[in-house]
Formats: C-alpha cells, sequence, structure tokens
C-alpha cells in the first residue's frame, strides 16, 4: 500500500520521455550501489550536484539550481529509469521513490558578474557512463550553455579531458569558481570573438557540409576512430534549415559565429539530445568553431 505520510512525484516515462524533479525528489529516489554497499559510480547523483552546488556557495557566487531532468532510454541492462518491485509495492505506482534513475540532467545558474546578455552556467551530466561538468555563459534569452574551451568541460568517461572520477571534477571547480572573476572575463572575451567573426554564406555552406563529413565518419567503421560529432543528420538538417529559412528572410544578413553555435545549443537540451551527449556535443561544437576561427 502506498505510503501516506508523504506525497512525491509520480513519474511517467511511458509518456513523458523526460520528467523533471527537484533535488529533494531526486535525493529520494533510489540509490544505485554495488555490491560494497558503495554508489555505483562513484558518487549518487544528487550527492554531485550539491557538492557542487557547496562550491558555488563556498567561492561566494550567487548561484541556484535551475533544472533537473531524469529520463528513460531502451538500454535492457540498465535502463534510464527502473522500478523497484518492493518499493513500488510500499509507496506506489510511479513515485519517484520508487525509481533507480540512471540518466540525470542539471544546471546551476550563477547571476554573479552577469550581464544583459548572459550570466554563467554549470551543467552537470550522470548516467551509466559516468559523470560530466562543464562550465560557461548562459545566454539569458535562449537559456543556452555554451562550452568556451577544452578546460571547461570535465568527463569521466568521454575521449576529451577525461577525469578519474567526480571528486576530481569538484576540485577542479573550486578553483574556477575561486578565480571566477578572471574565468568569467576570459569567457566573456572568446564570446565576443564569435560575436565579431562573421561568417560569409559560402563558408556556413562550408560548415554544415563539414558537419555531414564529420558525422558520416564517425558512423562508418571504414574510418579510424572519430571524435563524437557536434551534431547528429537530423540535427544537421535541423540547424541547416534554420540557417536557409533566416537567410531567405533577409537575404543581406550576415551570420556571426555565435549565432551559428546557438543555433546548435538550441538542440543541446534534455529530450532533444541524449542526455550522455549533451554537454560532449555543445563542447564538440564550440571547438570546432573556435579552431576554425583560432579563438582558443
Amino acid at each position: 500500500m502506498k505510503n501516506k505520510e508523504t506525497e512525491t512525484r509520480i513519474l511517467n516515462f511511458k509518456d513523458n520521455e523526460i520528467e523533471p524533479l527537484t533535488l529533494e525528489e531526486l535525493e529520494s529516489s533510489v540509490g544505485e550501489e554495488s555490491y560494497s554497499g558503495k554508489p555505483l559510480m562513484g558518487m549518487y547523483h544528487y550527492e554531485f550536484i550539491k557538492a557542487v552546488m557547496d562550491q558555488v556557495n563556498k567561492a561566494g557566487c550567487e548561484g541556484q539550481i535551475t533544472q533537473i531532468f531524469a529520463a528513460q532510454n531502451r538500454d535492457k541492462t540498465r535502463p534510464g529509469a527502473t522500478v523497484i518491485p518492493d518499493k513500488r509495492e510500499l509507496y506506489g505506482d510511479g513515485d519517484v521513490r520508487s525509481f533507480i534513475l540512471r540518466r540525470i540532467f542539471g544546471e546551476i545558474n550563477i547571476t554573479s558578474l552577469e550581464d544583459d546578455q548572459t550570466s554563467t552556467a554549470i551543467g552537470l551530466s550522470y548516467n551509466q557512463l559516468g559523470f560530466q561538468l562543464a562550465f560557461g555563459p548562459r545566454v539569458k534569452v535562449c537559456k543556452n550553455l555554451s562550452i568556451l574551451g577544452a578546460d571547461r568541460f570535465m568527463s569521466t568517461y568521454a575521449s576529451q579531458n577525461n577525469m578519474p572520477n567526480p571528486q576530481r571534477m569538484i576540485e577542479v571547480l573550486s578553483d574556477w569558481l575561486h578565480n571566477f572573476e578572471e574565468e568569467r572575463a576570459r569567457d566573456v572575451k572568446i564570446m565576443d570573438g564569435l560575436q565579431n567573426q562573421i561568417v560569409p554564406h559560402n563558408q556556413v555552406l562550408e560548415i554544415i557540409g563539414d558537419l555531414t563529413s564529420m558525422r558520416i565518419k564517425r558512423e562508418n567503421n571504414k574510418f579510424p576512430k572519430q571524435a563524437l560529432p557536434p551534431l547528429n543528420q537530423g540535427q544537421i538538417g535541423k540547424f541547416a534549415t534554420r540557417y536557409l529559412v533566416e537567410k531567405a528572410t533577409n537575404e543581406s544578413k550576415e551570420f556571426s559565429a555565435w549565432e551559428l553555435y546557438n543555433f546548435a545549443t538550441e538542440m543541446y537540451r534534455p529530450g532533444q539530445t541524449d542526455m550522455p551527449i549533451i554537454l560532449s556535443s555543445n563542447y564538440a561544437m564550440s571547438q570546432y568553431l573556435m579552431n576554425r576561427y583560432n579563438l582558443n
């Protein structure tokens, strides 16, 4: 029977690909543990978010959690969300406290040193592969995170900038936050560089071709193993369509590298990009543009 003492969120992954959560709701879910009783991934997802938020506070930055999402997926061995039968019997169908949640994406918004256009955000990912963390400007209009450089992205499983464990990520983040003014100024400088870099129409078409080539090489075993491409084929189509429609509306308009980057970051969201590669894809796109225009 359902415990009536505490009413909590009901999750419905049959109808919803993703479900929003509070930190308290996430903490009330079932923690996945090894045979020794320790967190299977080295740290519980909610502990990771709490530890990041603690570093924000210790550095004297003004920040708050703006979103946490859980997602299901089709992995039969370790799906994104698994119901524990005895917990379901205790709490009832769909109760968050009956789930192991293995696919989590969160964001913390930092308003310290914000301007009219951007604040700073920390993106966090926990999934079956491990942990990822990214740091960079957050565009206020579209609420998109920008990852401007290799030293703004950490992962325990991606090929780029590997970290041995989530604890080490927290240590590096602490360094970023305690030098927040310098880090913010550096990001603003790169952002200005992207905004000032005008990309002629023929170069935009070259970029679309490059993105397609990168995707093909990644998916074809005839080539050596390639890094994760910034966009998959469906996303490349959306990116190209967005550009071509806006160009047709105003043929004289010339787009900046920053605008093109933001066409892509619109897609790096839970429900539009698979959670384990949201931050990786974002990082790949920014690195591609920064390398192309020598903005590193």
